[in-house]
């Protein structure tokens, strides 16, 4: 018979027992009866199941009941969770609006904060991803990635008191263990703040000093690998020479010396550290230390004279002199193919004297073996001896082999660093050109063009370009001098050369040649010409923006104002997709004077360009011009306030509305600050420059103002000489400085200037005021110096 199950026999137990008539309790029989319906007592249905002695499970009840902060746990941790998938799915918007659903419930959640942090900077939500940032530092001080993350936004905005700032708050933490990685990341970052552009090498000293003392201390500060990556960037070796190079600035040349060998020990066989070793070991007057260094250096027998240089230097302080040429002989004769070696020592013998030894030494080794590192070598040396011919010829022959370029661009620097070298340069250059036959390549010229630009010669340079055109005519030799021209801003040689070019070579006399000739004219200030040139080339192309854009110019100002925007409206109505031509209609109606018109110009392009950037800055910077000449400051100031609500950092808003606050007495402080800020993206700009002048004078501070407008003057009487504005506000510094003659000299050109403008600028009656008043003052004494406007 088969065994049956435990749950089946219990049925059938209870079956037969219950089920089975024939089953009594009484052993006599008794008078039959109606059978009663057996009762069977309710079973829950898993109970039917259960073995004797189990007992039914009871319902879970919790020990400690849910609160509602825990609920409230439970649904930020399932929105975060929520979110973090649709970070997957790349549904950015969606991610941060449940995130922020949860910090709602959760405000002090530095998880959510975290992640919200991350996802606004990468969704360009600056100002919210910097609030977040912030609170997650003040819960969590440590957290590195959002430590490096607001740093390099403040540092991208060139915002280094706002990066500054963060470093500082961070370091005052409480929270932040001293021995914490975080604290050592926000140590090296001010360090770098302050090494850098913030320049104040003395702090950086202090933030790297706790950085170096940090990592010596072992037992309190064990980092792991990836936080030791953190702190020194992944390159240990450079991090430690970074931190020396700063402690050297600082004279702080014991822990430069520290900072150094912690270098050699993460890369013995750095080609720098050594150097800087041996020469801080010389500062600190520890001079074996130095030698022993500096030996054990040159046993690695370096391809580089720069540890040679710094034995002879080193023997020389130990009054070891006469070891030097001995020992860099024996090293050449060692490492006879170690080509810097053999330069060093051809180098010692023309320091003690033996110049013919030296120079034959040099040739044997170019000879023999004239590779780009022999090239380079030799043009150091003849660089140390201001050698210019000898040095111009070899950096010629360099750069005409492989590699050359790069093996002399070194020396190429150091003509350029030594202004009175440079000259002598380029005239050896000048003499080779003029040679018969001539012994300056083209790529010669090019070099001597660089060095020339670099090192402010371009007067200097300006024979050799056009004796190179003379000798080599051709539309492009003429476009390089005219490019040579443009940069040192002779209009009326570019204009000459421009139509020589055009002469010679009939086939460029091109409508696009013609604008330039037109534009060149203008700026020299030969009206005639210019509008000749212009109608040329309208002529040829009577559809060529360009050409009628220059002579709309030209007319205006030339006094044929109603021409020139006639030519400006058509313009308008044959390209209404172009806002070019509007804007410029705009400026020059601005410019005569016509504000009413030149306000309904500039407001139709912003109804037709509202979404372009450029457009849309042109016109209301214009329209602000006009306003103020109407005399509505008001709205001249909210034309500029609208463009600094959509950035802040622009350099030509921030100057035109710290002046126009200058020019009413207002706000000065401000002004200042907001001058200053276009002044540090521009730093040449004369008209930054002027207005920064302006409201250092109306701030009380005339003798500062000088440099600024002074600096201003110089260039504008090339850019514009018929702008008298800077030359006024010159003369008014001067006259405040009680300095009558320069006052007397500035305001005279700016009369001058204000008389050739078209029309005569407005400020012309108040300037002959000024030197009126002079003359009514007395004798006025002749200016003390030259360099007066």
């Amino acid at each position: 018979m088969p065994r049956l199950s435990r749950p089946y026999l219990l049925i059938l137990c209870l079956f037969l027992m219950i089920g089975n008539p024939r089953v009594s309790v009484a052993d006599e029989p008794k008078s039959p009866a109606p059978p009663e319906k057996p009762k069977i007592p309710a079973i829950p249905p898993f109970e039917y199941f259960i073995l004797t002695g189990e007992e039914p499970p009871a319902p879970f009840v919790p020990l400690k009941p849910r609160t509602v902060e825990d609920r409230k746990q439970v649904e930020a941790t399932t929105a975060y969770s929520v979110a973090r998938a649709l970070e997957g799915r790349r549904e950015w918007t969606q991610a941060i609006s449940l995130l922020e659903g949860a910090l709602k419930i959760d405000p002090d959640s530095v998880t959510l904060l975290r992640r919200l942090s991350k996802l606004s900077f990468v969704l360009g939500r600056t100002e919210a991803g910097v609030g977040f940032s912030k609170r997650v530092l003040a819960a969590d001080p440590g957290d590195t990635d959002t430590m490096s993350r607001l740093v390099a936004y403040y540092t991208r905005r060139n915002d280094l008191t706002g990066a500054e700032g963060v470093l500082r708050d961070i370091l005052a933490n409480p929270a932040l263990d001293k021995n914490a990685p975080g604290r050592l990341v926000a140590e090296v970052e001010l360090g770098k703040l302050y090494s850098g552009k913030l320049r104040q090498i003395e702090r950086a000293a202090d933030a790297y000093a706790r950085v170096v003392e940090a990592l010596d201390d072992k037992n309190a500060n064990r980092l792991p690998p990836a936080d030791l990556r953190r702190v020194l960037g992944g390159d240990e070796s450079a991090a430690y020479q970074e931190f020396g190079l700063v402690f050297l600035q600082a004279k702080r040349f014991e822990l430069a010396a520290k900072a150094f060998r912690r270098g050699l020990d993460y890369e013995a066989d750095d080609p720098q550290l050594p150097i800087l070793l041996t020469q801080t070991y010389l500062k600190l007057d520890q001079n074996e230390k130095a030698l022993t260094e500096i030996e054990r250096f040159l046993k690695r027998q370096p391809q580089s004279m720069d540890g040679y240089e710094l034995l002879a230097q080193v023997l020389t302080t130990l009054k070891r002199e006469n070891e030097i040429t001995p020992r860099l002989e024996e090293a050449a004769k060692l490492d006879s193919k170690n080509l810097p070696l053999q330069y060093a020592l051809a180098d010692r013998y023309r320091e003690v004297g033996e110049v013919e030894r030296a120079e034959k030494m040099y040739k044997m080794l170019l000879s023999t073996q004239p590779t780009a590192q022999g090239y380079g070598a030799l043009a150091a040396s003849l660089l140390k001896r201001k050698k210019a011919d000898e040095l111009l010829k070899v950096i010629t022959e360099a750069i005409n082999r492989p590699g050359g370029f790069d093996a002399v661009k070194e020396q190429i620097g150091g003509i350029t660093n030594d202004p009175e070298f440079a000259d002598q340069v380029l005239d050896a250059g000048l003499k080779m050109l003029s040679a018969e036959p001539p012994t300056l390549p083209k790529l010669g010229i090019l070099v001597l063009a660089d060095i020339a630009k670099n090192a402010n010669k371009l007067e200097k340079f300006l024979p050799i370009q056009r004796l190179e055109l003379k000798r080599n005519p051709s539309p492009q030799s003429y476009q390089e001098m005219l490019l040579l021209l443009l940069t040192m801003r002779k209009f009326g040689d570019l204009a000459s050369t421009l139509e020589e070019m055009m002469m010679k070579y009939p086939d460029e006399r091109k409508p696009r040649q013609l604008v330039q000739l037109a534009q060149y004219y203008r700026l020299s200030g030969n009206n005639a010409a210019a509008i000749k040139s212009a109608r040329e080339a309208l002529k040829l192309d009577p559809n060529d923006l360009d050409g009628q854009t220059q002579l709309a110019v030209v007319l205006s100002q030339t006094g044929k104002l109603d021409e020139a925007v006639d030519l400006l409206k058509a313009a308008v109505k044959r390209d209404p997709n172009n806002p070019g031509p509007a804007l410029i209609l705009g400026s020059i109606q601005t410019s005569a004077g016509r504000n009413e018109d030149a306000i309904a110009t500039l407001k139709g392009l912003l109804e037709k360009f509202p979404n372009n950037e450029e457009v849309v800055k042109t016109a209301r910077q214009q329209l602000s011009i006009a306003y103020v000449n109407l005399g509505d400051y008001g709205k001249g100031e909210a034309e500029l306030e609208i463009l600094l609500e959509r950035d802040a950092d622009d350099a030509g808003v921030n100057n035109d509305l710290g002046y126009l606050y200058t020019e009413q007495g207002k706000n000065l402080e401000k002004a200042e600050a907001m001058i200053r800020k276009a002044v540090q993206e521009e730093p040449e700009n004369s008209a930054y420059l002027d207005s920064l002048g302006w409201v250092l004078f109306k701030r009380g501070k005339a003798k500062e103002a000088v440099e600024p407008l002074e600096k201003a003057v110089k260039q504008i009487i090339e850019i514009a000489p018929t702008d008298g504005t800077i030359l006024e506000h010159l003369g008014d510094v001067y006259f405040q400085l009680q300095e009558a003659a320069k006052a007397k000299t500035a305001w005279e050109s700016a009369e001058k200037a204000a008389t050739k403008s078209n029309p005569p600028d407005k400020r012309l009656p108040e300037i002959r005021k000024k030197l009126e008043s002079l003359k009514q003052i007395g004798q006025v004494p002749k200016a003390s110096t030259g360099d007066t406007p």
